[in-house]
């Protein structure tokens, strides 16, 4: 009997080890990479780079320097900054005069992206799927609602040619707004086509320093301002000379320590308030205002206000009609309904992977920019809600032991 027991269980261990030479292997699919905005150069009609920004700014501000601070002038004597508003537009909206999209949303200017997307080297291919074999190119200054389609017809040619039922999808910092406006077009083809949906640095919940700009809501405090400049002085290098930057992080140090640079902040702002609804309504419609993209990326809690404030007068709002009919169509269709559209395909099989960049400072145009981030969005946005010490700090050891009372942690001093 022991002789018989003993040889099934050498069976038994000999079949546990050959197991896994005839379990099946996961299927591979396809990786869908969204870019994010500004990753596909913009040609004019001509043929000719407009974006990455090809002008001298130097010669710029040299050239517009004295009429705008003329204008400025008149505005601190009248109390009536429009002239300056519109002096100081006039200086740099043609830069982008190439790259806006019409008052309608839409390309008619004859600009263009630099990179299509290609898929005819995928028909055959059913393994070793690269990150950018299916990369989806598309032009990021329009809706995410037309892009959106795009995706979609190009999810399906990518399955079509690799013979694959499901795909995966990366989207990065605007590529995830996209990908969001998928989920909500096409939820049945999404929880049919997709396996796994990745989001790195993703902008879906909106950029705080690009929605403080279109409301009208900067404000520059000490603490975020000391953030910036010692990570850009220091890390960056942006000031050359070592001896230079010394001086100036040495300098920086001692007005943050004497909370100065708020008290130049509260300064500056009051300044600002002055001629701000006069100007930034005007130059934000005619440059980075003018993509429907930036617009997506405006957080859900401000965008109303953000769009009223832009687009301010009757006159206006009927003038660029077409164009906030797409903004109001990503907000109210997709923004708003982004969390719970997100459950539904967790719910439906859909894995989501979130990747979050941090350790950078945020740039110091809004309340509350000490928040930990990526420079253009915080890891509370980008997270979905996730809880994050502010930058260039650490979790006191009472948070850590409210979440976590089993856990023994000495925190490290700042560095």
């Amino acid at each position: 009997m022991k002789k018989i027991l003993s040889v099934l269980l050498c069976l038994l261990i000999a079949s546990a080890c050959l197991a896994p030479a005839f379990a099946t292997e996961p299927e591979e699919y396809p990786t869908v990479y969204v870019i994010g905005a500004h990753k596909n150069d913009i040609y004019n009609a001509q043929g000719e780079t407009v974006y990455p920004l090809n002008a001298d700014l130097g010669a710029i501000i040299k050239e517009t320097l004295g009429p705008c601070l003329r204008e400025l002038a008149k505005g601190m004597i009248t109390d009536d900054y429009t002239s300056y508003a519109e002096e100081f537009n006039a200086s740099w909206s043609p830069i982008f005069k190439d790259l806006i999209l019409d008052k309608n949303g839409e390309v008619t200017n004859g600009s263009y992206t630099r990179f299509q997307t290609q898929t005819d080297h995928l028909e055959g291919k059913t393994s070793d799927f690269g990150v950018w074999d299916c990369r989806f190119w598309y032009d990021w200054r329009e809706s995410p609602i037309k892009t959106a389609h795009e995706l979609k017809a190009h999810i399906d040619t990518v399955m079509e040619l690799t013979g694959k039922d499901k795909v995966q999808l990366i989207g990065r910092c605007y590529g995830a707004n996209v990908i969001a406006t998928y989920l909500e077009l096409y939820k049945d083809h999404a929880k049919a086509c997709i396996s796994d949906i990745s989001y790195y640095s993703s902008s879906l919940m909106g950029v705080d320093f690009m929605s403080a700009l279109f409301s009208g809501q900067v404000k520059l405090e000490n603490e975020a301002m000391a953030n910036f400049l010692d990570f850009y002085i220091n890390e960056r290098d942006a000031v050359g000379d070592e001896n230079v930057a010394g001086l100036v992080t040495a300098l920086t140090e001692l007005l943050a320590e004497a909370e100065m640079l708020g008290v130049t902040g509260d300064a500056f702002m009051s300044f600002l308030d002055k001629f701000k609804d006069d100007l930034f309504p005007l130059i934000i419609r005619n440059t980075f205002g003018g993509w429907l993209s930036y617009w997506s990326m405006v957080t859900p809690e401000l965008y109303e206000e953000a769009r009223d404030y832009i687009f301010n007068t009757d006159e206006i709002r009927a003038e660029y009609a077409g164009f906030i009919a797409k903004a109001d169509e990503y907000y109210y269709t997709v923004a708003v309904n982004a969390l719970d559209t997100m459950q539904e395909m967790k719910d439906a099989g859909i894995n989501f992977y979130i990747f979050v960049k941090y350790n950078f400072p945020e740039f110091p145009l809004y309340e509350g920019a000490t928040a930990q981030g990526d420079a253009d969005t915080t890891v509370y946005r980008q997270s979905f809600g996730a809880t994050a010490a502010d930058y260039n700090e650490v979790f006191s050891d009472e948070y850590l032991a409210s979440v976590s009372p089993c856990l023994l942690y000495t925190s490290p001093s700042p560095r």
